[in-house]
Protein backbone atom coordinates (compact mmCIF):
# COMPACT_ATOMS: atom_id res chain seq x y z
CA UNK A 1 0.00 0.00 0.00
CA UNK A 2 1.09 3.05 -1.17
CA UNK A 3 2.87 6.04 1.73
CA UNK A 4 1.92 9.42 2.12
CA UNK A 5 4.06 11.97 3.61
CA UNK A 6 2.56 14.30 5.88
CA UNK A 7 3.70 17.19 7.62
CA UNK A 8 2.82 17.55 11.89
CA UNK A 9 3.56 20.23 14.49
CA UNK A 10 3.32 19.88 18.12
CA UNK A 11 0.36 22.07 19.55
CA UNK A 12 0.42 23.38 22.70
CA UNK A 13 -2.37 23.17 25.06
CA UNK A 14 -3.12 26.99 25.20
CA UNK A 15 -3.43 26.82 21.34
CA UNK A 16 -7.30 28.53 20.74
CA UNK A 17 -8.85 25.71 18.96
CA UNK A 18 -11.52 27.92 17.25
CA UNK A 19 -8.93 30.40 16.89
CA UNK A 20 -6.24 27.48 14.89
CA UNK A 21 -9.50 26.06 12.70
CA UNK A 22 -9.84 29.54 11.12
CA UNK A 23 -6.70 30.13 10.19
CA UNK A 24 -6.64 26.84 8.01
CA UNK A 25 -5.25 24.55 11.10
CA UNK A 26 -6.38 21.11 11.89
CA UNK A 27 -6.02 20.10 15.20
CA UNK A 28 -5.53 16.47 16.40
CA UNK A 29 -4.03 13.80 18.04
CA UNK A 30 -1.09 11.17 17.82
CA UNK A 31 -1.30 8.22 19.58
CA UNK A 32 1.65 5.46 20.02
CA UNK A 33 3.41 2.73 22.34
CA UNK A 34 6.26 5.42 23.02
CA UNK A 35 4.98 8.51 22.96
CA UNK A 36 1.37 7.97 24.58
CA UNK A 37 -0.75 10.75 23.13
CA UNK A 38 0.97 13.85 21.53
CA UNK A 39 -1.48 16.93 20.73
CA UNK A 40 -1.18 17.84 17.41
CA UNK A 41 -0.89 19.82 14.46
CA UNK A 42 -1.97 19.57 10.26
CA UNK A 43 -2.45 21.99 7.50
CA UNK A 44 -6.31 21.80 6.00
CA UNK A 45 -5.27 22.37 2.44
CA UNK A 46 -2.06 19.56 2.57
CA UNK A 47 -4.19 17.20 3.91
CA UNK A 48 -6.82 17.49 1.38
CA UNK A 49 -4.05 17.55 -1.66
CA UNK A 50 -2.17 14.70 0.11
CA UNK A 51 -6.14 12.81 0.18
CA UNK A 52 -7.09 13.86 -3.36
CA UNK A 53 -6.44 11.02 -4.81
CA UNK A 54 -5.74 8.54 -2.14
CA UNK A 55 -8.05 6.59 0.83
CA UNK A 56 -8.12 8.15 3.60
CA UNK A 57 -6.73 4.49 5.04
CA UNK A 58 -3.65 4.95 3.46
CA UNK A 59 0.03 4.96 5.68
CA UNK A 60 1.35 8.31 6.40
CA UNK A 61 4.73 8.62 7.36
CA UNK A 62 4.92 11.94 9.68
CA UNK A 63 7.68 14.70 8.49
CA UNK A 64 8.40 16.66 11.88
CA UNK A 65 10.80 18.34 13.72
CA UNK A 66 9.70 17.25 16.68
CA UNK A 67 11.72 14.03 18.44
CA UNK A 68 10.11 10.63 18.00
CA UNK A 69 7.30 11.76 15.64
CA UNK A 70 9.62 12.33 12.17
CA UNK A 71 9.01 9.17 10.52
CA UNK A 72 7.06 7.41 12.17
CA UNK A 73 3.97 5.55 10.08
CA UNK A 74 1.00 5.93 10.98
CA UNK A 75 -2.96 5.15 9.83
CA UNK A 76 -6.00 7.85 10.33
CA UNK A 77 -7.87 6.17 13.09
CA UNK A 78 -11.12 8.75 13.15
CA UNK A 79 -12.14 11.92 11.10
CA UNK A 80 -14.19 14.58 13.25
CA UNK A 81 -16.27 16.68 10.69
CA UNK A 82 -18.75 19.88 11.42
CA UNK A 83 -22.04 18.31 11.27
CA UNK A 84 -23.14 22.00 9.61
CA UNK A 85 -20.37 22.78 7.39
CA UNK A 86 -18.87 19.15 6.84
CA UNK A 87 -15.17 20.46 7.35
CA UNK A 88 -12.77 18.78 9.26
CA UNK A 89 -12.21 19.61 12.80
CA UNK A 90 -10.11 16.63 14.44
CA UNK A 91 -7.94 14.04 13.28
CA UNK A 92 -7.14 10.85 15.22
CA UNK A 93 -3.47 9.45 14.02
CA UNK A 94 -2.73 5.73 15.50
CA UNK A 95 0.97 4.41 15.18
CA UNK A 96 1.56 1.25 13.54
CA UNK A 97 4.50 -1.39 13.95
CA UNK A 98 5.13 -3.82 10.73
CA UNK A 99 4.84 -6.43 13.28
CA UNK A 100 1.43 -6.46 14.94
CA UNK A 101 -1.81 -6.31 12.93
CA UNK A 102 -3.89 -3.95 12.23
CA UNK A 103 -7.48 -3.14 11.13
CA UNK A 104 -8.25 -0.48 8.10
CA UNK A 105 -12.00 0.42 6.90
CA UNK A 106 -11.02 -0.08 3.20
CA UNK A 107 -12.77 1.67 0.31
CA UNK A 108 -14.80 -0.67 -1.65
CA UNK A 109 -14.56 -0.05 -5.95
CA UNK A 110 -16.58 -1.70 -8.49
CA UNK A 111 -14.83 -2.89 -11.79
CA UNK A 112 -16.59 -3.72 -15.08
CA UNK A 113 -20.21 -2.85 -16.12
CA UNK A 114 -22.74 -5.48 -14.91
CA UNK A 115 -24.66 -7.83 -17.69
CA UNK A 116 -27.73 -6.50 -15.89
CA UNK A 117 -27.29 -3.20 -16.33
CA UNK A 118 -26.94 -3.40 -20.29
CA UNK A 119 -30.38 -5.18 -19.95
CA UNK A 120 -31.40 -2.23 -17.80
CA UNK A 121 -31.12 -3.25 -14.76
CA UNK A 122 -29.40 -0.50 -11.80
CA UNK A 123 -26.36 -0.96 -9.97
CA UNK A 124 -27.38 -0.36 -6.62
CA UNK A 125 -23.64 -0.42 -4.05
CA UNK A 126 -24.61 -1.65 -0.56
CA UNK A 127 -21.30 -0.99 1.05
CA UNK A 128 -18.76 1.58 0.53
CA UNK A 129 -15.98 0.09 2.71
CA UNK A 130 -15.48 -2.83 4.48
CA UNK A 131 -13.77 -3.54 7.54
CA UNK A 132 -10.46 -5.83 7.05
CA UNK A 133 -7.28 -7.17 9.32
CA UNK A 134 -3.90 -8.26 8.55
CA UNK A 135 0.11 -7.41 8.99
CA UNK A 136 0.69 -3.42 7.22
CA UNK A 137 2.69 -5.23 4.49
CA UNK A 138 -0.46 -7.52 3.24
CA UNK A 139 -2.90 -5.25 3.79
CA UNK A 140 -4.72 -2.81 1.07
CA UNK A 141 -6.79 0.35 0.92
CA UNK A 142 -9.17 -0.58 -1.89
CA UNK A 143 -10.85 -3.91 -2.44
CA UNK A 144 -11.83 -4.19 -6.28
CA UNK A 145 -14.83 -6.29 -6.98
CA UNK A 146 -15.35 -7.47 -10.68
CA UNK A 147 -19.40 -6.92 -10.87
CA UNK A 148 -19.58 -7.71 -14.71
CA UNK A 149 -20.79 -10.77 -14.73
CA UNK A 150 -23.96 -9.97 -12.35
CA UNK A 151 -27.21 -10.51 -13.75
CA UNK A 152 -30.73 -8.47 -12.48
CA UNK A 153 -31.22 -10.09 -9.29
CA UNK A 154 -27.85 -11.31 -8.77
CA UNK A 155 -26.13 -9.89 -4.91
CA UNK A 156 -22.07 -10.35 -4.10
CA UNK A 157 -22.05 -10.88 -0.36
CA UNK A 158 -19.06 -10.49 1.95
CA UNK A 159 -18.55 -14.40 1.73
CA UNK A 160 -17.76 -13.82 -1.63
CA UNK A 161 -14.39 -12.26 -1.21
CA UNK A 162 -11.25 -13.50 -2.10
CA UNK A 163 -8.21 -11.52 -0.71
CA UNK A 164 -5.87 -13.93 0.64
CA UNK A 165 -5.15 -15.41 3.29
CA UNK A 166 -3.36 -12.86 5.26
CA UNK A 167 -6.16 -10.63 5.04
CA UNK A 168 -9.24 -11.22 7.83
CA UNK A 169 -12.54 -9.49 6.97
CA UNK A 170 -14.03 -8.16 9.74
CA UNK A 171 -17.43 -7.46 8.64
CA UNK A 172 -20.50 -10.23 8.68
CA UNK A 173 -20.18 -13.31 5.86
CA UNK A 174 -23.63 -12.52 4.61
CA UNK A 175 -23.41 -8.75 4.63
CA UNK A 176 -24.24 -7.86 0.86
CA UNK A 177 -21.90 -5.83 -0.90
CA UNK A 178 -23.38 -4.51 -4.08
CA UNK A 179 -26.63 -6.34 -6.09
CA UNK A 180 -27.93 -5.09 -9.58
CA UNK A 181 -31.73 -4.21 -9.44
CA UNK A 182 -34.62 -4.29 -11.52
CA UNK A 183 -35.02 -1.24 -13.86
CA UNK A 184 -37.15 1.23 -12.47
CA UNK A 185 -40.76 0.85 -13.92
CA UNK A 186 -43.12 4.05 -14.09
CA UNK A 187 -46.59 2.54 -13.61
CA UNK A 188 -49.30 3.33 -15.94
CA UNK A 189 -52.55 2.90 -14.86
CA UNK A 190 -54.60 0.49 -16.91
CA UNK A 191 -57.66 1.85 -15.46
CA UNK A 192 -57.33 5.06 -16.32
CA UNK A 193 -57.85 4.85 -20.58
CA UNK A 194 -60.75 2.76 -19.43
CA UNK A 195 -62.53 4.64 -17.28
CA UNK A 196 -62.20 7.61 -19.79
CA UNK A 197 -63.87 5.77 -22.23
CA UNK A 198 -67.39 4.81 -20.21
CA UNK A 199 -67.30 8.29 -18.79
CA UNK A 200 -67.12 9.32 -22.83
CA UNK A 201 -69.70 6.39 -23.38
CA UNK A 202 -72.13 7.69 -20.76
CA UNK A 203 -71.99 11.35 -21.57
CA UNK A 204 -74.39 12.71 -24.06
CA UNK A 205 -73.01 13.36 -27.62
CA UNK A 206 -72.46 17.41 -28.12
CA UNK A 207 -75.53 19.61 -29.52
CA UNK A 208 -77.79 16.19 -28.80
CA UNK A 209 -81.16 16.67 -28.33
CA UNK A 210 -82.36 16.13 -24.65
CA UNK A 211 -85.63 14.11 -23.66
CA UNK A 212 -88.41 16.21 -22.34
CA UNK A 213 -89.94 15.97 -19.22
CA UNK A 214 -93.59 16.38 -19.15
CA UNK A 215 -95.56 17.50 -15.89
Amino acid sequence: MEIINLNVEARKKENNLKSLRKEGIIPGVLYGKKIGSLIILLNYKEFLKAFAKHSVSSFINLVSKEDGVNGKTVVIKEIQKDPVTDNIIHIDLHEISMDEKIEIEASVHFVGKPEGVKLGGILEPLMRHIAIKGYPKDIIDTINIDVSSLKIGDIIHVRDLKLGENIEIMAEEDAAIVTVAEPAVEEVSAAAPAAESETAAAAPAAGAAQPSQKD
